[in-house]
């Protein structure tokens, strides 16, 4: 069975919402966009973000910052989406929306998926849950020390809606930000940019131990989302000597266990890594680099037909892409989605 997964990051999506209704006041179409008021704008980047997903087209997308859901159930990123998608008419496929444990932030990990294709489930492990702290030894020192996910990633099981059948597990992830964001001096700017590597280890430690456990029972894994990571050689990599998204694809002790990556590895580049699906500034030299931390990994037994990255700068198989597309992707958000076309 083909299948189209994708992964966007949305870019703070609870601001498309109040009191949990889609915000819905599009300007005039004579106003330029410099004049929209907060609501228009926001409108706009809604419409933005609704071209691009039916440009997509996916079975299933993976979303990260999507809407917040209340510890008290009165508001969730589920209920929000789905009437987001109704509002702004996403109607190309009977799309549904599933999310797993609430974030402890302001932003959810959801599932859209075709309701019409795929059965998808949430189905979190029992024991060393992702909601619950753990344990990981994140130096190879052989002491171990305890974290949580501040964003729990969400586990699924999807399932082919015409028979039933099991086709595929997959986890969706946010992983912790390696940015440092108070106002802080050089030494304690490298002491939290130590813990923070850290703990962006110890989730895809995490993360990656029920990959290993899942492949072991005999199931095909998918995992996907912004890990916040790449596979180039920065200071913290080489200092480390790892990086956080090598430890989810495996070690070559283990080839059997080894995830692929559909995307590969990016290249370096004048102005960063291509293919890229983000970009930031550096803190302190304040220059500008263009980064891949947007992943689709698959196991072994997981065919990839093709891939890529919508990314309308620099990526040469998106080239063809019409103006108005262009534009949604530039400004929908401050990531470019991912995507693959697997076999499973």
């Amino acid at each position: 069975m083909k299948l189209k997964v994708a992964e966007y990051n949305m870019e703070w999506m609870k601001y498309l919402f109040v009191n949990g209704l889609p915000i819905n006041v599009p300007p005039p179409a004579n106003k330029p966009e410099e004049d929209w008021n907060e609501q228009e704008a926001l409108t706009v980047k809604s419409q933005r973000l609704i071209t691009v997903l039916r440009h997509i087209d996916a079975d299933i997308i993976a979303v990260v910052e999507g809407p917040d859901t209340l510890a008290n159930g009165s508001k969730t990123a589920k209920a929000q989406l789905e009437a987001w998608m109704t509002t702004f008419n996403l109607t190309n496929r009977n799309y549904k929306v599933i999310e797993g444990f609430t974030s402890r932030g302001q932003q959810e990990l959801c599932a859209i998926y075709d309701a019409d294709k795929l059965i998808v489930e949430h189905t979190p492990e029992g024991n060393n849950s992702f909601n619950e702290p753990f344990l990981a030894d994140t130096l190879e020192q052989s002491i171990k020390e305890q974290y949580k996910h501040f964003r729990p990633p969400v586990e699924l099981t999807i399932k082919n809606k015409a028979d039933q059948k099991k086709l595929f597990k997959m986890i969706i992830a946010h992983a912790k930000s390696k940015g440092i964001f108070d106002r802080v001096d050089y030494a304690r700017y490298e002491h939290l940019s130590d813990l923070n590597r850290r703990k962006l280890y110890a989730e895809c430690m995490h993360m990656r131990q029920r990959a290993d456990k899942w492949i072991k029972e005999g199931d095909k894994v998918l995992v996907t989302g912004d890990i916040n990571d790449g596979m180039g050689s920065d200071f913290y990599e080489n200092r480390f000597g790892k990086s956080a998204i090598e430890i989810l694809l495996g070690t070559v002790y283990e080839p059997e266990l080894i995830l692929k990556s559909a995307l590969g590895k990016p290249k370096l580049g004048k102005y960063g890594f291509s293919p890229s699906s983000s970009s930031f500034t550096d803190t302190i030299t304040k220059n500008w680099f263009t980064v891949l931390i947007d992943h689709i990994l698959v196991s072994q037994d997981i065919k990839i037909d093709s891939s890529g990255v919508l990314n309308p700068y620099i990526e040469p198989s998106v080239t063809d892409l019409d103006q108005p597309l262009k534009d949604a992707l530039k400004k929908g958000s401050d990531h470019f989605p991912v995507y693959a076309v697997i076999e499973v």
